[in-house]
């Protein structure tokens, strides 16, 4: 079942950028070429720079960006509710927000850069099976309203007539939420990365940043296997790979695995959608196939702290999981039956304690940035966080990236 590349590193256009070579001096230095380090890229070169990104793989979104689902979903990783009780409404709103600003932003550049082709309307169904759930989902509704976000709790057959095909009676309703989107994930990050191009950004692929040190007289020492690289600035966007290159975040960022299967395309429609608090989740790419990932709580430690093998795009792929994935589908979509699974692929996912991803700067670090560790929502912030951490490098504010995003907390 396993297959050598994901459904869109396998669909998605070949990479034809520059091919720069090592220069020896840069003002900013990005390090990856996945969906982070490839739009800060863009809003860098809109602002007149001429940023150097660096990427150990052949061209952008090989990694974990290009093993995804595919979803521009809105909201943090705790729903609405909970996260209003753990941040407080104002921070939890800040980060709710954010999305709702990334959706947005997504849209205008896909417009203006002529992507359109990468990008498919849908909608988020959050299912709950369990009365805990369920009730969490209802204040999450509630929550959402009252900030004037459109959300709504519907009961079983409610949720069905949204959702455009059957499901279990063991359901007991849903979360949802309008006007979500997702991308072909690799089409969209090489676009951005060709955009970025366009722009006057530099991509060197098939180099791989050995160490980042400050240098003599200011500024940072880049260390590849291809040269040294001196730079004003430096962004670290290297997900679960980010404690090779500071040591200090490994007590702080988990590599979690996580694995999708794929079906032969099916002739109904369906949103994106959720179960059992994410640990298992699904939607359709643009083919009509359907996607199902998660149930990671079903092997020991939920596929936590997996090893990431050296020179790897991800962890060690299980077929056991793949296989209990593919025999779920149809108890989760009973029109599935019989549908058979085509494809099957694992990738990285890069977790936080506070569930937190890490964007802004590294603490008396003069020109040193981290964005990294989206604990599986990395989508969801693909244009907002870039953008605004772009401002902040050309010395504004970057107002629209939370406090709680800040690296300062675990440093």
């Amino acid at each position: 079942m396993q297959s050598p590349d994901s459904y869109w590193i396998a669909t998605g256009p070949d990479w034809t950028g520059n091919g720069a070579a090592l220069p020896k001096r840069t003002g900013v230095c990005v390090l990856g070429a996945g969906v982070m380090g490839s739009t800060l890229a863009y809003w860098l070169s809109r602002a007149g720079l001429r940023p150097l990104v660096l990427e150990r793989n052949p061209g952008p979104a090989m990694g974990s960006s290009g093993r995804n689902a595919g979803r521009l979903i809105q909201g943090g990783n705790a729903q609405h509710a909970l996260a209003i009780e753990k941040f407080g409404h104002a921070e939890a709103l800040a980060v709710y927000r954010a999305t709702l600003v990334n959706r947005d932003l997504v849209r205008e550049v896909i417009a203006r850069e002529g992507l359109e082709a990468t990008r498919f309307p849908t909608a988020k169904l959050d299912l709950a099976v369990s009365e805990d759930e369920a009730l969490e989902l209802e204040r999450t509704a509630e929550a959402l309203r009252a900030d004037g976000i459109a959300a709504e709790w519907l009961d079983l057959p409610a949720s069905r007539e949204v959702f455009g095909t059957d499901l279990p009676d063991t359901i007991i309703g849903g979360l949802y939420r309008p006007d979500q989107d997702a991308v072909h994930s690799v089409a969209y990050v090489r676009g951005m990365a060709a955009a970025a191009e366009r722009g006057g950004a530099e991509f060197a692929c098939g180099v791989t940043v050995t160490s980042v040190e400050p240098a003599t007289g200011g500024g940072w020492l880049v260390t590849t296997d291809a040269g040294h690289v001196l730079a004003d600035q430096v962004v670290v966007a290297l997900n679960a790979w980010t404690p090779r290159l500071l040591p200090e975040l490994a007590p702080v960022i988990t590599p979690v695995r996580g694995q999708l299967v794929q079906t032969a395309p099916v002739p109904f429609r369906i949103p994106q959608w959720g179960l059992d608090r994410g640990l298992v989740y699904g939607g359709q790419a643009p083919d009509g196939s359907l996607l199902l990932g998660g149930l990671r709580n079903t092997v020991p430690g939920r596929d936590e702290g997996v090893e990431l093998p050296e020179g790897s795009n991800t962890p060690a792929f299980s077929p056991e999981l793949a296989g209990r994935l593919a025999e779920a589908l149809p108890s989760l979509l009973p029109e599935a039956t019989g549908v058979p699974v085509v494809r099957a692929w694992s990738g990285v996912m890069a977790f936080t304690p506070d569930r937190c991803p890490l964007v802004g700067a590294w603490p008396g670090a003069h020109g040193l940035w981290v964005m990294a560790a989206f604990n599986g929502h990395g989508m969801p912030y693909s244009q907002v966080m870039p953008e605004q951490l772009a401002e902040r490098i050309r010395g504004g504010r970057g107002d629209g990236i939370p406090a709680a995003f800040d690296p300062a907390r675990f440093l």
